[in-house]
Order: structure tokens, then C-alpha cells, then sequence
């Protein structure tokens, strides 16, 4: 059994062990095709929620680069994919990494917002989602986790259907564009978020 794959089974008994943890619309996960994982962040049991829903692809999380200051942490985090970003400005060969992981079929994993927001409120979508969708000609599936992260009370993770960029891939697109974009999938996983 790869690191990964160990790592992920112990996520999934945390998950379900300590946690009323429930997964819903999993089926929208598609086997094949460049996509990418969209998820609201209110805490940095997260990404392990997003990747205990994931059974059928193994997936890359974008995360801040500042995680990989500490030697081991940095080694632990490369071995389960996760790729380091300068959540302020993101170089082109971080932009390289995650295009290219898409073509080796990972699922990239990643919170548009950014940054961790507490509570029921949202911050603003960055234009990091749309630029790596529309670069990486990838569907992007709109994640909610719906939990107040309390030890044993439910976590729900509801994944919506695939969201296409396809009409821009040909555009010239500004950085506005490009978070209003992310924006409009934000919208999906905040409505999401309140509905259920």
C-alpha cells in the first residue's frame, strides 16, 4: 500500500470515527477528464474531509506555501501531492505544477476563497479556480462542507455537478474575469452550504 493511499484510510476512519461524517452526490466525481475539486475552508481539517470523499481519483491540494517551511512537514506533504502556492502571487511554475498534474489524471483540490473563513460567512473568490480550470481545460465540481467541527456532531460533504468553462478556453481574459468566474462557482457552494 503507497503513503498516500494508507493516509487517506486513516483520514477516512478519523473522518468517521470522530465525526457524524456523511458524503453526498459522489457519483458527480467522474473516473476520467481534467477536473478540479472546489470547496469552501473553514478549518484545516478541510482537505482531509475533500480527500476522504474521493474514492475514485487521487487528489493533488493546492496548498499555501508557508505549510513547507518546516522539512518534515514539507516531506509528508509532497508524498500525499500536495503543491505549495504563493497564495498572493502564484508563479507560473506553480501554475506548470498543477496543469500538469491534471494531465497525469490527479483531481486538484482547492478552496477559491483562499484563506480559511470562520463561521457561516464566505470571503471573496480568488481567480487562481477559473485560471487553472481554463488553462487545464478542466470541469470544476463544487464542493460544501457543511459542519461546525465539533468532535462527533455530522460533517456533510455535498458535491455538485461539474461546471464547464469550456466557451472561454479560445477567450483573452482579464484577472476580473477570471474572479468573477470563480465567483460564480463560489455561489454554488455558498448556496449549497445554506440550503442544507
Amino acid at each position: 500500500m503507497s503513503f498516500y493511499k494508507f493516509v487517506l484510510s486513516v483520514f477516512r476512519l478519523y473522518s468517521k470515527v470522530f465525526y457524524k461524517y456523511e458524503v453526498i452526490g459522489a457519483e458527480n466525481i467522474p473516473d476520467e477528464g481534467n477536473i478540479i475539486l472546489a470547496a469552501n475552508h473553514k478549518s484545516n481539517l478541510d482537505p482531509i474531509f475533500v480527500a476522504s470523499a474521493v474514492k475514485n481519483r487521487k487528489v493533488a491540494t493546492i496548498g499555501k506555501k508557508e505549510l513547507f517551511n518546516n522539512k518534515i512537514l514539507a516531506k509528508i506533504l509532497d508524498k500525499l501531492c500536495v503543491i505549495p502556492i504563493d497564495r498572493d502571487n502564484p508563479s507560473i511554475s506553480t501554475i506548470k505544477t498543477i496543469l500538469k498534474k491534471l494531465k497525469e489524471g490527479y483531481a486538484i483540490g482547492i478552496f477559491p476563497e483562499g484563506t480559511r473563513v470562520k463561521g457561516n460567512a464566505f470571503g471573496d473568490a480568488k481567480a487562481g479556480l477559473a485560471l487553472f480550470a481554463i488553462k487545464g481545460k478542466a470541469n470544476v465540481i463544487p464542493i460544501s462542507i457543511i459542519s461546525g467541527y465539533s468532535l462527533f456532531n455530522k460533517v456533510t460533504i455535498y458535491i455538485d455537478k461539474p461546471i464547464s468553462f469550456e466557451e472561454y478556453y479560445k477567450q483573452k481574459l482579464s484577472a476580473d474575469d477570471y474572479e468573477r468566474l470563480s465567483g460564480d462557482v463560489l455561489e454554488v457552494i455558498k448556496d449549497n452550504y445554506y440550503k442544507k
